[in-house]
């Protein structure tokens, strides 16, 4: 699983940049604008191509799902430990497809199985964050009922070593959108993960 996380800010032409990167079949795109409102998340997805809106998930302002029938949610650390089982069952019942972020190794196997895959990391020093380094993570991630994907620091260099770790897929941010032109990153990342596949 090939998962591309958008920058932080809010780009010029963002949304071109979004459908040239589905356009090169970027597979999932995790919408994750921390500071960004909920007009402004809603005016970037206005113009996306409506056929790529299915493989969007959305990490905030989650009542748009509903506007532009998004069934991905993404759910914060924090977030999930605020929110009971039964709501998390209620929100698969209704066909969402949910994802969260881990951190600590020990956390993997205590997922809600709700969840169809979270990301962990930091697994390499990130990109995007400097001065994030990675967890202290065994070399072998156990076998659990939810799809691991590895984030931070995720680039064409050590993406076989993150499949090697026993992660089902990699999230990327940094190595897309921090330098040169991100539709060439993404071919870039794409080539590799397609060999390793």
């Amino acid at each position: 699983m090939l998962i591309v996380i958008a920058d932080t800010i809010i780009r010029k032409n963002e949304a071109d940049i979004i459908n040239a990167l589905f356009d090169e079949g970027m597979p999932l795109f995790h919408l994750r604008k921390p500071a960004a409102s909920a007009n402004q998340i809603m005016g970037l997805l206005i113009d996306i191509k409506p056929q790529y809106i299915n493989q969007i998930a959305l990490h905030a302002h989650h009542q748009l799902a509903s506007y532009f029938c998004l069934h991905r949610l993404h759910y914060t650390e924090a977030k999930r430990h605020r929110t009971s089982c039964a709501e998390w069952r209620a929100l698969a019942e209704c066909g969402y497809s949910l994802s969260t972020s881990l951190h600590q190794q020990n956390d993997i196997n205590l997922l809600p199985g709700s969840f169809k895959y979270a990301f962990f990391g930091p697994v390499f020093n990130s990109i995007s964050k400097p001065g994030y380094n990675p967890h202290q993570t065994s070399n072998a991630i156990a076998v659990t009922h939810t799809k691991l994907i590895a984030i931070g620091g995720i680039n064409t260099g050590n993406m076989q070593d993150a499949i090697q770790m026993g992660f089902d897929g990699i999230a990327v941010l940094g190595a897309i959108w921090k330098s040169g032109d991100p539709v060439c990153n993404f071919k870039q990342i794409q080539k590799v993960w397609n060999h390793l596949a």
